[in-house]
């Protein structure tokens, strides 16, 4: 191996790829996500089989402070325990998880010597969150692990997945933009 090669599991920089804060902060902010799940407190988005909760505060907040790695680990936890679709759900998450490691480190991070801009980004990245990659994903999901005539149309039942998920996503936008804006900077910044 030569010296310029990174050892199995290390970085260019001679860095783990994962460290243990980053596994632990990913536990800690999954296991929040899957308590959320675990204890109901979700409300069902009428017409479909999914439901609405306040998991996506830990999902995007954890994600984006440990990394891709991170977010698929927080992916795992929050979508293992979904009631009925459980495939469905790791796909979003996973995914999700990925997407807002890779975002914020490389969007919403860059502008952080600017408060508005850099929280402007922020919530436009938990926005695209919901909009781009989750509820899609769920959709897809949905119809590729547990298809149901019910469900009508793709399109359709997802223009019902985003409208049911909106009340959602302007709470976690709004909360998750509040605990960015009173963070410190050490706390804010990416761990990967």
């Amino acid at each position: 191996m030569s010296a310029s090669t990174p050892m199995p599991g290390m970085e260019a920089g001679g860095r783990p790829a994962l460290s243990a804060r980053q596994i632990g902060i990913a536990a800690a902010f999954g296991g929040a996500a899957l308590a959320v799940v675990l204890a109901g407190l979700t409300i069902p988005i009428p017409g479909t089989p999914v439901v609405t909760d306040p998991r996506e505060v830990f999902t995007t907040t954890g994600a984006s402070l440990t990394g891709p790695v991170g977010g698929i680990v927080i992916g795992i936890l929050a979508g293992i325990a979904e009631p009925g679709i459980p495939l469905a759900s790791l796909l979003a998450h996973i995914i999700g998880g990925i997407y807002s490691g890779f975002v914020y480190k490389n969007l919403s991070w860059r502008f952080r010597s600017s408060t508005p801009t850099r929280l402007a980004l922020w919530a436009a990245q938990v926005v695209g969150y919901y909009v781009i990659v989750v509820v899609p994903l769920f959709a897809v999901g949905l119809f590729m692990f547990y298809p149901d005539p019910e469900m009508g149309g793709f399109f359709g039942f997802l223009g019902t997945l985003e409208g049911g998920a909106l009340p959602e996503m302007i709470f976690a936008t709004t909360v998750t933009t509040i605990i960015m804006a009173a963070l410190p900077e050490r706390y804010r910044r990416p761990l990967w």
